[in-house]
């Protein structure tokens, strides 16, 4: 029996995806930069933290076996074939055909394989694919929630004060240590603060019905706040005032969730939406293949355009769409490397 999705939800993981592409893209200027990273990321933690699971009466083993086939079996498999496909373009280097951006690793064809044992989403370690830090930050984000939801149980003082602790933690540990632990170990103690609330808030906010007034003015408070802070970028661990970033990026989730949840239903944003794990995880070869077409046909290298928001969202749109014929065929033929990952 196939799992009911929420149509508005979907829009606003399609809204995210979106953003994510416009966010890896050379067409955006700083300002529209700042912004995106401001919460596009908290906002898909968040998202997660809907659809966990009461563990109370889980074993750990099995928790982690759960977990380890819906984060990890998508995380290896899609680091597998986006390496295969990493490739590609280093061999047309050779004959011209299309020119990289960056010069070709000494490490080529081990670096990026152990890097994906790692799990840091850099160009060093995963250079094929660093958007794979999401999954690996994710399977130890809900690790750690299982651990708070074991200590905190029913008491919401406990449960509170459990992320309040880690929220703290991630901070200090962004600020005083640079080394970056395996799997996002780091990222995950400030990610387990929205994934922790995405689960407390989950039902009032299915409910919740106001105005667009207020969705509007959470979005701007939640943009002025962005703006007074130093850019966020989640997967470098990097959050500039403490306050300002988790307010910020509170207020923005509010306010696009209320949003939201007025918006009328589009087929493409919540096919996108439905699908946000595969159109994330291909997000470079949608890049790849668009910046190929562009150079042999109109001979036009991206990374020399200057940016131009219009430009920017047919060059994610165009990505997007040619990701499509990947997802059709995950799904149908290999559904295995998105196993357990409805959501």
């Amino acid at each position: 029996m196939k799992s009911r999705r929420v149509g508005w939800i979907d829009l606003l993981k399609g809204y995210g995806i979106i953003l994510v592409f416009l966010g890896h893209t050379t067409l955006i200027n700083q300002y529209i930069d700042h912004y995106i990273f401001s919460f596009h990321m908290p906002l898909f933690f968040f998202l997660a933290g809907f659809f966990y699971k009461d563990s109370s009466t889980i074993k750990f083993r099995d928790f982690v076996l759960e977990k380890t086939n819906t984060r990890l079996i998508p995380y290896f498999t899609f680091g597998a074939l986006t390496y295969c496909i990493w490739l590609l373009p280093i061999l047309l280097r050779k004959f011209e055909i299309y020119e990289g951006l960056t010069s070709i690793p000494e490490s080529l064809f081990v670096k990026p394989l152990l890097g994906m044992f790692y799990g840091v989403g850099d160009s060093n370690w995963l250079p094929h694919n660093g958007l794979l830090w999401f999954l690996a930050c994710l399977f130890i984000t809900e690790i750690i929630f299982f651990f708070v939801k074991k200590i905190s149980g029913a008491n919401l003082s406990i449960f509170l004060l459990c992320l309040l602790g880690c929220g703290v933690l991630g901070y200090i540990d962004s600020l005083y240590f640079p080394t970056r632990p395996p799997f996002g170990v780091d990222i995950a103690l400030t990610a387990v603060v929205f994934y922790g609330f995405g689960s407390l808030l989950k039902k009032h906010l299915l409910k919740i019905d106001v105005g667009l007034a207020i969705a509007f003015l959470c979005i701007s408070l939640g943009g002025i706040l962005a703006f007074a802070n130093n850019r966020v970028d989640m997967n470098f661990n990097k959050y500039g005032n403490f306050f300002l970033f988790y307010i910020s990026s509170a207020l923005s989730i509010l306010g696009y969730i209320i949003l939201f949840k007025r918006m009328p239903m589009n087929r493409f944003m919540s096919y996108v939406g439905s699908n946000s794990l595969v159109f994330y995880l291909l997000q470079n070869v949608g890049f790849f293949l668009i910046n190929i077409l562009l150079f042999l046909l109109l001979k036009i290298r991206i990374h020399e355009i200057s940016p131009n928001l219009i430009y920017a969202f047919i060059y994610v749109i165009l990505a997007i769409l040619v990701i499509f014929p990947f997802v059709f065929l995950i799904k149908k033929k290999v559904p295995i490397m998105i196993h357990g990952f409805s959501k």
